[in-house]
């Protein structure tokens, strides 16, 4: 018998989770799936599903399927890595950006994603451990991180991405700067930033190819921090920003890493900057950021 315990979020970004759970459960009735022992798991709390997703990762449990966007999967993928990290990921993408999913070519359609949990191949792809949180997408602080602090799960559902259009254009005007200090390669620099983006995928905000160069399961973050930021230059940077040429930035610094310390100048609150990790709010500087290679397993798609 095949044991798979379900995780999913009733607060995740998409509106249609009932219909989505019906499809899933649908989807084990059939006939080639009636050797599947299949449990549903809605976690009270962010916490909640880790402790649950660890629970299950050392119950001899072969399938754990995260069904909800990249802050509900980071949790499930956190749960499973802390448990030992035996049993295999099924991501099932159904939140307001899907990161995570889309840079693993995972299929965005809710029936070829079922279809891949059958079918698909097995891929092992990274995690890394920020504090005491998980990240299998993204960081971000300063003007990105500023302009989603306001943005409610209430308006993430209702309007998807664009919930975040109603304070960028504040948060730009604005166009704070950021003193902060990495450690990384056995180097301590000063930075002087207006966005700091953390990724170990090439999909950020939804955009595929945004940061090419990051890979699923080389064991690496990329970091990129812009100095300089304004409504001016991102306009004139559109087409850069959509084939991914963040280093053609001649404000931008960037470089690869697979630790990370990130500490503050300031002892003063206001000049710590926010920081988000996959979409959700995270613990202020210091962080030390560590990168797992090829820790979890899922599935994909096969190569043609």
């Amino acid at each position: 018998m095949k044991k798979v315990k379900v995780f999913y979020n009733e607060n995740s970004g998409n509106n249609d989770e009932d219909k989505v759970l019906k499809k899933i459960k649908d989807f084990f009735a059939r006939p080639e799936n009636s050797d599947s022992q299949v449990d549903f798991i809605n976690p009270e709390s962010p916490e909640d599903a880790i402790h649950l997703a660890k629970k299950v990762s050392q119950e001899q449990t072969d399938l754990v399927i995260a069904l909800g966007g990249d802050g509900t999967i980071n949790k499930i993928c956190g749960g499973v890595f802390e448990g030992g990290a035996k049993p295999i990921l099924g991501i099932v993408p159904n939140g307001t950006v899907n990161n995570l999913s889309k840079s693993l070519h995972i299929p965005q359609d809710l029936e070829e994603t079922l279809d891949n949990l059958n079918h698909g191949e097995i891929q092992k792809f990274d995690i890394a451990k920020v504090n005491n949180d998980y990240m299998t997408s993204s960081l971000t602080m300063g003007i990105l991180a500023d302009i989603a602090q306001n943005v409610s799960g209430s308006e993430k559902k209702k309007f998807g991405p664009l919930a975040y259009l109603k304070d960028a254009y504040k948060v730009i005007r604005y166009n704070k700067t950021y003193r902060i200090k990495v450690k990384y390669n056995g180097k301590t620099k000063s930075l002087r930033t207006k966005l700091l983006l953390i990724t170990m995928t090439d999909t950020i905000g939804g955009m595929q190819a945004l940061a090419p160069k990051a890979k699923v399961d080389d064991g690496l973050i990329r970091v990129y921090s812009l100095k300089e930021i304004n409504l001016f230059n991102i306009l004139f940077h559109l087409n850069k920003l959509r084939r991914g040429k963040f280093e053609d930035f001649m404000e931008m610094t960037h470089f690869d890493t697979d630790h990370l310390e990130i500490l503050t100048h300031s002892k003063k609150k206001k000049d710590n900057p926010y920081s988000r990790i996959d979409g959700d709010k995270s613990d202020p500087l210091p962080l030390d950021i560590k990168v797992y290679r090829k820790a979890l397993t899922t599935l994909v798609p096969k190569k043609e």
